[in-house]
């Protein structure tokens, strides 16, 4: 099967919107959560969906009620939900505006010694995502990023330990050469 991993991710995306679907209270984000899974419901081909939801089950990720003779529910457990949202932060990329409105975004984090490994990740991530490392504990970007940031920040649980700030900085000439901005 060609781009397994991308079958899987796809997979665990349609059965986890109905666990964000679940518990969202918003109209709006409920209607946005349904024409996402519609979407990757028709790029998905059937036979590799049942191969992969077979190899979900296998795996412990999803769990499975017969509802009928025909009809089976499948939804995500605890350790499916972990795999989906590891999929989602490797995933994970900023989207940069056409025009930059002279803010910069600067994430500061005081992570302790005893999460080391969390927050070597968080700078892995961080880095990954085109922040400039401007000091250990703070990074720098110019775009809008906060849901990529309060998405990173949950997923390592740290919420307590991570600031996201909008500002100006001056002088930020050597920002604005790293980001090719005028």
């Amino acid at each position: 099967m060609k781009n397994y991993g991308t079958l899987i991710a796809k997979a665990l995306g349609i059965l986890a919107s109905g666990f964000v679907l679940s518990l969202s209270r918003d109209k709006e984000q409920r209607f946005k959560l349904h024409r996402e899974c519609d979407r990757l419901w028709n790029t998905i081909d059937r036979k590799q969906l049942y191969h992969v939801l077979r190899s979900l089950k296998l795996n412990g990720f999803v769990e499975t009620i017969k509802k009928s003779q025909n009809v089976e529910k499948i939804y995500l457990n605890e350790k499916g939900k972990n795999k989906w949202l590891q999929c989602q932060l490797r995933n994970l990329k900023t989207r940069k505006a056409k025009t930059w409105d002279k803010k910069w975004r600067i994430v500061l984090f005081d992570i302790p010694e005893s999460k080391r490994k969390i927050r070597d990740a968080l700078r892995k991530k961080l880095k990954n995502l085109g922040f400039l490392e401007f000091q250990k504990s703070v990074f720098i970007y110019p775009y809008p990023a906060r849901d990529e940031i309060n998405f990173i920040i949950n997923y390592f649980n740290i919420e307590d330990n991570v600031y996201y700030l909008e500002a100006p900085i001056s002088p930020d000439y050597n920002f604005r050469k790293h980001f090719n901005l005028k």
